[in-house]
C-alpha cells in the first residue's frame, strides 16, 4: 500500500462506511485498506461470529450453519451482533468500516433501516464482478465454509451504493471509494495506481 499517514481521511464528523458483496468479491480486503485510511475500526462479521459458529457442533444446527434448516435465524443473530459492536463502536470511535455481505440489507426495507438506526451507516460500498471470477476465488482460497454455501440469487441493490469493480487493485478499489467519500489524497509519486484509477 503506497498512503501515507498524511494521506489518511479525518474528517470531523461520524463516518461509518459498509462494504457488502458476494463471498470471494474482495470484501474483506477492500475494508481492511478502507479502515487503514479512514483510521477507523474494522467491524468484520465473519471475524465476529465465524469462530463460535465454527466450534459448534453441526449436529446441534442439523448441518453446517450455513446451511443450517436454523439459517435465517443464525443470520440474524449474527447482524444483531454485528450491529450492536457497531453501535458501541460508532458511539466511541466516531467511526467504523463495517464488512459483511449485507444481502438482505442492500434489498433496502427492515433489514436496512436497522443497520442504519444502529450505526448512521454514510455510505455503503458495493462490490460488482463476475460470479466466474468469484467462484475461482472462493476456490482458490480453500475454505471449508465455501463448501456449504448457498448461492445467493442474482439482483441489484436497491439502495444507493458506491459500486467497485471487484477486478481493480485494491489501491485503485481505495482510491475511488475515498473519492467519493469526498476525501482528498496526496499519492506517492511511485504509485502507478492512478492512471488506472481515474
Amino acid at each position: 500500500m503506497m498512503w501515507r499517514s498524511e494521506t489518511r481521511c479525518q474528517p470531523a464528523e461520524a463516518v461509518v462506511v459498509a462494504v457488502a458483496g458476494v463471498a470471494g468479491s474482495g470484501k474483506s480486503t477492500l475494508g481492511r485498506a478502507l479502515a487503514t485510511a479512514l483510521e477507523a475500526p474494522l467491524l468484520d462479521l465473519d471475524s465476529m461470529t465465524n469462530p463460535l459458529l465454527d466450534a459448534l457442533p453441526a449436529e446441534a444446527l442439523g448441518g453446517h450453519w450455513l446451511a443450517s434448516p436454523h439459517s435465517a435465524v443464525i443470520r440474524d443473530g449474527r447482524y444483531a451482533a454485528l450491529r450492536a459492536v457497531a453501535r458501541d463502536t460508532v458511539a466511541t470511535a466516531r467511526r467504523a468500516v463495517l464488512v459483511a455481505p449485507f444481502t438482505e440489507e442492500l434489498r433496502g426495507g427492515p433489514a436496512w433501516e436497522r443497520l442504519v438506526d444502529a450505526t448512521g451507516v454514510l455510505a455503503m460500498v458495493y462490490l460488482t464482478g463476475d460470479d466466474d471470477l468469484f467462484a475461482a476465488r472462493r476456490d482458490g482460497r480453500a475454505e471449508s465454509r465455501d463448501q456449504h454455501r448457498v448461492p445467493a440469487p442474482p439482483s441489484s441493490p436497491d439502495i444507493p451504493v458506491i459500486p467497485i469493480d471487484a477486478e481493480l487493485t485494491t489501491d485503485q478499489q481505495l482510491l475511488r471509494v475515498l473519492a467519493a467519500l469526498g476525501c482528498r489524497s496526496t499519492i506517492e509519486p511511485s504509485n502507478r495506481t492512478t492512471g488506472a484509477a481515474g
